[in-house]
């Protein structure tokens, strides 16, 4: 991570932090987030040698995010059970309409504009609603356990 830090600093970003191995970068840049997006895009290509899809959130964004959540945090193991999708782009209604049959009360899934809210009442590990699913289904997104994205939020406030 310490690597992804440096290529981001390179790129004009500063107060740079990684969390964990998960690819997740707290910083803050001078650019707007469209044009950010494509210059970190394009900079992580020439660094690495292959197209890395970025999705950037500030942090009034994020924390609306979290304050969305559909679902009561006192479900058994909230923050191991409970995902966040980060969608690209927000999916159609007839896209959402199509995983329809792989929603029930063991794998919910509630999809608010960019952003999709799953819990895993039996674990993701079995899960029938996979992120492959999910981004195959309803396009690029990426997944986050609530821990993650919980502890992602305090560190956009230090």
């Amino acid at each position: 991570m310490a690597v992804l830090q440096q290529y981001f600093v390179s790129c004009g970003a500063t107060k740079v932090r990684t969390y964990i191995q998960s690819g997740n970068v707290i910083f803050e840049h001078h650019s707007a987030s469209a044009m950010l997006r494509k210059l970190l895009e394009q900079h992580l290509t020439r660094k690495l040698g292959y197209a890395v899809p970025i999705l950037i959130k500030g942090a009034e964004k994020f924390a609306a995010i979290v304050q969305a959540n559909p679902y009561e945090t006192s479900l058994p193991e909230f923050g191991k059970k409970m995902y966040v999708c980060f969608f690209e782009n927000p999916p159609s209604v007839a896209l959402i309409k199509s995983i329809e049959s792989l929603v029930d009360d063991d794998e919910r899934l509630v999809v608010k504009g960019d952003v999709g809210y799953a819990y895993y009442s039996n674990g993701f590990s079995r899960a029938k609603l996979t992120s492959a699913v999910i981004e195959r289904k309803l396009g690029m997104a990426t997944l986050r356990n609530w821990n993650t994205v919980t502890t992602l939020l305090e560190m956009t406030k230090s």
